[in-house]
């Protein structure tokens, strides 16, 4: 009788809740579906912003289609941008997410991007694609920072996928170096599959790694070297340049099979010249070959009287493989103010100093041949002694803007977009003198080094690239014909 009676009772629990016309659950928001748009469009098709997702670490919702979206207003040619963009970094601890600190919310940065004439921006530890950062464990996907950084319409993001150094197709969660991975395997499969639905409309750029000349550390009887991060996992023979060669070409035929119009970057050199050219470069091509990347990468950190004979190598050495046709990037250039860090640079290191390496670097690398040059970096990490990455920014690490700032603002207003860069003489013992013509067809000179310079026809002003006191530029009167003393600081000439 219990039981007859308890059927019952559930038997009509269910017909009344079926009347009540309960409803199934709504289904996820559709990813969205559109094409890209030809690549060398200036204004691809209304794309949307992304939904907010989840605090922790779990399937984000895909990307809403809205016809109200902004389109994407980014730059048709970029020129100019800064690498490693501290978006919601909080220093306390590592992995830490900052949501209220104004100065390193999206916003804020990118109202400062506009300001300054920034073009394109390059590795966000939090808001890039890094696999450890957007699935740290499997099947446990974040996208809030990158969908908030990543879709933003007038500036163009180059993404970095995998690994920030160290690049492999092995999953960040492995810790068996016997379960190292050298090529694609399910896992790396499935990560590539996730980031290039999501962000393929709005991502042009993608950079499949970055200084994996690094991977030398993990050679047998090789030591690590210095400015590397510590290896994760490593397999016990190592992952040779040409192994990395071989994972690079499948990753961008993988890439390129679900995303046509993906300009591919090589993983940036750690330097122009010796092992990451020669050997680490030279490797990739005999693993990989060379049609798999569009962009070459490389990056110059040592002092600006040894670039121009370095990039000249680098030149030379893309003639020989028949890579003399491809673009040429300088994604991470720059140099500290902190007088007490002297492993990269000792001038000795300044404010001053910072300022003018903005000019002293950026200019010849457009001029024998870079067509993109991003300088590292935007904001300053902690000031601490051990911290071999000290005093790069070009705001310190309260924001509070720097010399270099104000000599970045210069470098743009008076020299991007140009149509034309060309060194006449680029000499770290002598004399450096470039020539720029502008978009609207108006020269531009900037000098300095040792000796003299005679000032042609047609310029009638000159200013030193070190701002005043409070960043202000005051141009003098300059004669053609007249010849200038040329010092380290360089002299920008109208």
């Amino acid at each position: 009788m219990k039981t007859r009676v308890l059927f019952w009772a559930g038997l009509l629990f269910f017909l009344a809740a079926c009347n009540l016309g309960v409803s199934p659950p709504p289904a996820a928001p559709p990813a969205p579906t559109s094409a890209p748009p030809a690549r060398p469009s200036l204004l691809p098709p209304t794309f949307p912003p992304p939904l907010p997702a989840p605090a922790e670490p779990t399937a984000s919702p895909a990307l809403a289609e809205s016809p109200t979206s902004p389109a994407l207003l980014r730059p048709k040619q970029i020129q100019i941008g800064l690498n490693f963009i501290r978006f919601y970094v909080d220093d306390s601890r590592r992995g830490a997410i900052d949501t209220r600190t104004p100065y390193l919310q999206p916003a804020w940065i990118f109202d400062d991007f506009r300001a300054l004439g920034i073009h394109a921006f390059r590795q966000s530890p939090l808001a890039d694609l890094f696999w450890d950062v957007v699935e740290p464990q499997q099947g446990q996907w974040r996208f809030t920072e990158a969908d908030a950084v990543l879709t933003v319409s007038d500036f163009e993001p180059i993404v970095t996928l995998f690994a920030m150094q160290y690049a492999s197709p092995t999953p960040p969660w492995e810790r068996a170096p016997a379960r190292f991975q050298k090529t694609l395997g399910v896992e790396a499969r499935d990560y590539l599959e996730k980031v290039i639905a999501r962000y393929g409309p709005y991502i042009r750029y993608w950079e499949l790694g970055n200084e994996m000349d690094h991977w030398r550390a993990a050679d047998p009887g090789e030591k690590q070297p210095g400015g590397a991060e510590r290896i994760p996992l490593a397999p016990r023979d190592g992952f040779s340049p040409q192994e990395q060669g071989v994972f690079l070409a499948e990753a961008a035929a993988f890439l390129r099979e679900r995303d046509p119009d993906a300009v591919i970057i090589l993983p940036g050199m750690s330097a122009p010249a010796d092992y990451p050219l020669e050997v680490w470069f030279a490797g990739v091509l005999e693993g990989g070959g060379k049609d798999w990347f569009d962009v070459v990468n490389y990056h110059y950190y040592g002092n600006w009287q040894g670039y121009c004979r370095q990039r000249e190598a680098l030149q030379t050495f893309l003639e020989r493989h028949g890579l003399a046709d491809k673009p040429v990037w300088m994604t991470e250039s720059g140099a500290t103010r902190d007088a007490s860090l002297t492993l990269r640079t000792n001038y000795p290191n300044s404010p001053q100093a910072q300022a003018a390496e903005i000019f002293r670097r950026l200019v010849p690398a457009y001029a024998l041949g870079d067509d993109l040059v991003l300088w590292h970096t935007y904001l300053d990490s902690s000031d601490l002694p051990g911290n071999n990455w000290r005093g790069y920014g070009l705001r310190a690490h309260d924001s509070e803007p720097q010399p270099a700032y104000y000599a970045l603002q210069l470098f743009i207003r008076e020299l991007i977009p140009f149509q034309q860069a060309e060194a006449l003489s680029c000499d770290g013992r002598g004399a450096n003198v470039f020539r720029f013509v502008r978009q609207d067809g108006r020269e531009r000179y900037i000098v300095w080094g040792t000796g003299q310079f005679t000032v042609p026809s047609g310029l009638s002003e000159q200013v030193s690239v070190v701002p005043e006191e409070q960043g202000g530029y005051t141009w003098q009167p300059v004669v053609p014909g007249k010849n200038i003393r040329l010092t380290e600081i360089p002299i920008l000439l109208r």
